[in-house]
């Protein structure tokens, strides 16, 4: 159909198809038919064609349209003339739009009704066309846009100005994209290079991923606009320029989660940053830091020091560091974990009942607590008795997301799984899942686990030295944590100065290796309730006393 037909004066008899007024008669001697989609020039010279008898009663099926501009659009009546798309009434009086489907003759064979309300339905024969706008286009070509609407196809026609860049559209959605494409595949196929430009969203993104086995590698490049979902939100939003620029940064498909070594080159040429500190220097100087995206394990025997470890690491974190914590202490109170933590900022035992009274009368605790609450960086979970996985996965990433928390304690993870019916079960999928939080959301998580008793040696409470398959679920634990570190002391020593001395032993190191295995001793200041590093001669008079009680 000409774009330069003229003004529209009236209907009449179409002599091509039959049609009793389907053709529309322009004030410059032109004509259209709306049904069969013939026209004739200024010269008033016909083109009449034979039509089978089925085929004229299909086609008296078919609805007229007038053609307009869709300016919310920013769709011209050009365009949807040229892609015969147009206003009219259904059957029943309701306005819609009408997109005219053709056939592989290039005949008008159905039409897609679109309404206000967004629903569609067909009339005619859908199951023979061709894909929206396929009549407008020749076999074999340079670039074919293949769209998931009728309105983004002639969006993308519009962007270029008019220009005869073939682009169609599928008729019924993503989730019939394969088995559409599949269907034309041939014709497809004639043009070197195919862009698909699907809704940028979960069903898009899948069609795409279904539609990508059909073409030879390479063939294909998939358009996506990093804000708007489809051609017609970027025409609406950029103009014409938006639809050229998108289409220009096509790229080739990759499932998600395949990167090449250019995706990630600039990332890379960067140089590798120290992780966060621990509290004590020699774990930090060994581990490099922690680093956000990491799991890191802690285990140890009843009675040994899990809790003040923690706590210290806590006061650290939230005061010299100045990190935004979040605490799952799932066998204490937030009560008791706001004190302990207040003590080993101050050096005090606020948590125990024989703490001298002076410390609450000349208000220390409480200008401590003020200044914790001020900092805004501690964020308690109070379980109020309930321990469920479930809940607390949202806690973390509400934590997360709307405080911006990224540095979390679990104590422990023992009390979790112990919900479970299936324990050894239930620890694999959820050990998979606490790391790949930590990846998802770039966050890192210190979790407690008790330990199983020693198969031989001395028990935990003993001294007795902590190893990896020791962990409740060790094989789960070992998979998927990237730091598991183990506390021993020795409690149940005559000599009190002894049962004050610490050692913390890492077990596994994936980001380096070089801490495996290494020691770092810690001792416990019964005074201030503080563990301070103290140096390796520490380990060898541990070791003596180890081996003179064995002997």
């Amino acid at each position: 159909m000409e774009d330069n037909q003229g003004e529209f004066t009236h209907h009449t008899m179409c002599p091509s198809c039959g049609s009793s007024d389907g053709r529309a008669v322009y004030d410059n001697g032109s004509s259209y038919c709306f049904v069969c989609g013939k026209w004739s020039k200024t010269d008033n010279t016909e083109q009449h064609i034979e039509v089978p008898r089925g085929e004229v009663a299909m086609r008296d099926t078919l609805l007229m349209g007038e053609y307009q501009a869709f300016k919310l659009r920013r769709l011209s009546e050009k365009t949807c003339r040229k892609f015969n798309y147009t206003l009219g009434v259904d059957s029943n009086n309701n306005i819609c739009q009408i997109a005219t489907y053709y056939n592989n003759d290039k005949k008008p064979i159905a039409q897609k009704l679109r309404y206000a309300d967004k629903a569609f339905k067909f009339i005619g024969a859908p199951k023979q066309s061709t894909l929206f706008g396929q009549q407008l286009w020749g076999e074999k070509g340079l670039k074919l846009t293949i769209t998931e609407g009728e309105i983004d196809a002639m969006s993308v026609y519009e962007g270029w100005g008019g220009k005869d860049y073939p682009v169609v559209s599928i008729a019924n959605g993503a989730q019939s994209a394969k088995k559409e494409l599949s269907k034309h595949l041939e014709w497809i196929n004639s043009f070197d290079e195919v862009y698909l430009w699907f809704d940028n969203d979960d069903a898009g993104l899948k069609a795409v991923e279904e539609c990508i086995p059909l073409f030879p590698a390479g063939k294909v490049k998939v358009i996506q606009h990093s804000t708007y979902k489809d051609a017609s939100e970027v025409l609406q939003n950029e103009g014409a320029k938006g639809i050229v620029q998108t289409f220009y940064n096509a790229k080739e498909f990759r499932p998600d989660g395949i990167i090449t070594a250019g995706d990630i080159a600039e990332e890379a040429m960067k140089p590798t940053e120290w992780g966060q500190p621990w509290c004590f220097e020699g774990v930090t100087n060994a581990t490099y830091g922690r680093r956000l995206g990491e799991l890191h394990l802690l285990g140890a025997g009843v009675g040994i020091g899990k809790t003040d470890y923690i706590m210290a690491q806590i006061a650290y974190d939230i005061t010299k560091a100045n990190l935004k914590v979040g605490t799952f202490m799932l066998e204490q109170t937030p009560v008791e974990t706001l004190k302990r933590i207040a003590g080993k900022i101050d050096g005090k035992h606020y948590h125990l009942p024989n703490e001298d009274e002076t410390v609450y009368k000349n208000s220390e605790l409480s200008n401590t607590i003020s200044e914790i609450n001020k900092s805004g960086n501690l964020y308690m979970y109070n379980s109020f008795g309930a321990i469920d996985w479930e809940v607390i996965k949202t806690k973390i990433r509400i934590m997360h997301h709307n405080l911006g928390v990224r540095h979390f304690y679990l104590d422990n993870i023992t009390a979790i799984v112990a919900q479970a019916g299936d324990e050894r079960r239930f620890l694999d999928s959820f050990m998979e899942e606490l790391a790949s939080l930590c990846q998802e959301l770039s966050i890192w998580i210190l979790a407690i686990s008790h330990l199983t008793t020693p198969s031989k040696g001395d028990s935990h409470e003993e001294g007795g030295r902590v190893e990896a398959k020791q962990f409740t679920g060790s094989r789960a634990l070992m998979r998927w944590a990237h730091y598991m570190f183990g506390l021993e002391r020795n409690n149940q020593h005559e000599d009190v100065e002894e049962r004050k001395k610490t050692i913390l032993r890492c077990l596994k190191d994936r980001f380096s290796g070089q801490a495996t295995g290494k020691t770092f001793c810690l001792k416990y200041d019964s005074e201030t309730g503080l563990l301070k590093e103290v140096d390796e001669e520490f380990i060898l008079e541990t070791e003596e006393v180890t081996k003179e009680e064995d002997f």
